[in-house]
């Protein structure tokens, strides 16, 4: 399963701009969140979908420094939870330049919040795929 994630990511990691449609944009820190909607899998209550999220500055999570990240995310129609399946940082912005750090493990199940990009992510994926 690691391999086939890692592969998936390996294989979408060369998509263009164009692919990404823009979710929400923080004014205050100006951050980007993206989601692909030209590539979703809806299977019954489920969609997994690629994200990604656009920073101007790099950020930094323990010795990684990044300034992209982009997911693999498995989101519950009917529960408001999601999943993330694969994840990589980026040097760069969408998603381009080296690749700092790439886990294709899914994380455990989340409840997602009222008010926050993944309730966004959510809510667009589940209306979109219906």
């Amino acid at each position: 399963m690691k391999i086939i994630l890692f592969t998936l990511l390996l294989i979408f990691s060369v998509q263009s701009y164009a692919d990404w449609s823009l979710i929400y944009k923080d004014p205050t820190i100006k951050s980007e969140y993206f989601v692909n909607l030209n590539n979703y899998k809806r299977n019954k209550d489920k969609v997994r979908a690629w994200t990604l999220e656009n920073f101007p500055k790099v950020e930094q999570i323990l010795a990684f420094k990044y300034r992209s990240v982009k997911s693999y995310v498995e989101f519950d129609c009917k529960v408001p939870q999601l999943r993330i399946l694969a994840h990589s940082l980026y040097e760069g912005n969408m998603g381009k330049g080296k690749t700092v750090y790439s886990n294709g493990s899914p994380l455990k199940w989340k409840k997602i919040s009222q008010n926050t990009v993944f309730s966004g992510y959510s809510q667009v994926l589940c209306a979109e795929s219906n």
